[in-house]
């Protein structure tokens, strides 16, 4: 997420060199220095909205996901130590990522859900080297969670106790699905500086470090399954056999995936010029080290006499660079206008981007408005993210008698999200 205060999202993430803003020192605690009062605090809250959809060439039917809301809380203060030093702290939420996909889409072999959850808390200090310069460090943790489920089809023989063989052959193919979760708190930091290259202009940069550990997962089956044919995994399964697949599923077990997750780190450079009184514009360059994304891979079913894995799909990260710019417009004294651009990059090839997890470049255009009032001032920030449409092959498959195949059907995969703040920031 660029931004998870309403000042941040009406500016689309843009403000490492907004000075005597509260709310972009969430960005760059560089920025702490600046700031004029003794003590200043915000409170906000609002919502994260994401769905991705898949369309199939062939038919035109659209799968979309649900799952689609989040809270999104955040926080922050600032407190003037001397002319020189000043501290400050911030909570909010860097990383979001969810959606179900429904059972009738090809792609829940691969992965049919994903809830991708974080929350970061950091304390920060930034010194005024010089009138025109100013550092900044943080320091803290981020909470991070995450789930996914994943359907699966094994074999259900004559006696589901045994191993399929020769003597207990297989009369179905049975679809279940799994469960895993896991959170771990991970350290984190951020880093920045502001320079003063004028009077009305300002250059800055701030780095956010991304976060990696490995969680310790828990897996669990699902309640419900699914009987097909057990040839071609299409047709329906023969009558009579709800008793051998009950069976099965009580010796059925989950077994949880493996590997670190891994978020990104984003490194921005900004340039800021006061316009005037009334208007203030920032244009932002910034890098998304992307390359290190990682998730964990998908739970296994155990069975008697073998352990099912879910077919795993080849995707390869990759950094990139992205740009934003802002506008801020302060008029009859008690209200201020924003509004942001941001394009961020693609960190998957198209033919890689996958309906749960995308990862095809997105535009963000946002907006919001501040108004004066009971000693401090009212916030109310908005964006939505549209992602660029893929067309891939690989997101597609079937399970038949002799395990996942890609259908290699051609689908256009699309993403697009919301989000919306409001909260109220005094000092004092």
């Amino acid at each position: 997420l660029p931004a998870s205060d309403p000042v941040g999202i009406g500016r689309a993430g843009v403000g490492v060199a907004c000075g005597q803003s509260l709310g972009a020192a969430a960005l760059n605690p560089a920025l702490r220095a600046t700031l004029r009062t003794g003590g200043e605090a915000y409170l906000a809250a609002g919502m994260e909205m994401a769905c991705s959809q898949e369309t199939l060439a062939a038919n035109s039917r659209v799968l979309k996901t649900s799952d689609r809301n989040r809270f999104l809380p955040s926080a922050g203060g600032g407190f003037q130590i001397s002319d020189r030093f000043s501290l400050g702290f911030k909570l909010d939420m860097p990383f979001s990522r969810h959606g179900v996909l429904p059972d009738e889409s090809g792609s829940r072999f691969l992965g049919q859900s994903i809830d991708l959850g974080s929350h970061r808390a950091e304390l920060q200090a930034a010194w005024a080297l010089t009138p025109q310069l100013a550092v900044g460090i943080g320091a803290g943790v981020t909470r991070v969670s995450y789930a996914s489920e994943v359907k699966v089809r094994t074999a259900l023989a004559t006696d589901p106790t045994l191993p399929v063989g020769a003597g207990n052959p297989s009369e179905a193919l049975l679809e279940a699905g799994m469960h895993q979760e896991g959170d771990k708190v991970l350290p984190s930091f951020s880093a920045g500086f502001r320079y003063a290259l004028a009077p009305r202009w300002t250059l800055a940069g701030a780095y956010q470090s991304g976060v990696s550990g490995t969680l310790d997962l828990k897996a669990r089956m699902l309640p419900g399954y699914s009987l097909y044919d057990r040839q071609n995994g299409l047709g329906s399964a023969p009558l009579g056999l709800d008793d051998e697949a009950a069976a099965l599923m009580g010796l059925a077990s989950a077994r949880s995936g493996r590997g670190k997750l891994t978020m990104p780190a984003r490194a921005t450079l900004g340039v800021r010029q006061r316009f005037n009184q009334f208007f203030t514009w920032e244009a932002d360059l910034h890098y998304v080290g992307a390359s290190s994304l990682a998730l964990p891979t998908q739970p296994s079913l155990v069975v008697p006499g073998a352990v099912v894995a879910a077919p795993v799909r080849r995707q390869e990260s990759k950094s990139g660079l992205g740009y934003a710019a802002a506008g801020e417009f302060t008029f009859a004294k008690r209200w201020t206008l924003r509004m942001g651009f941001s394009m961020e990059p693609a960190y998957r090839t198209e033919a890689e981007v996958d309906p749960l997890t995308l990862g095809a470049a997105t535009s963000t255009f946002a907006g919001g408005v501040g108004y004066r009032v009971w000693g401090g001032e009212l916030n109310l920030g908005y964006q939505v993210r549209l992602g660029r449409d893929a067309l891939v092959t690989a997101s597609d498959g079937a399970w038949g008698g002799s395990g996942y195949q890609p259908s290699g059907a051609l689908v256009r995969v699309e993403g697009q999200g919301h989000l919306w703040s409001l909260g109220f920031r005094k000092a004092f």
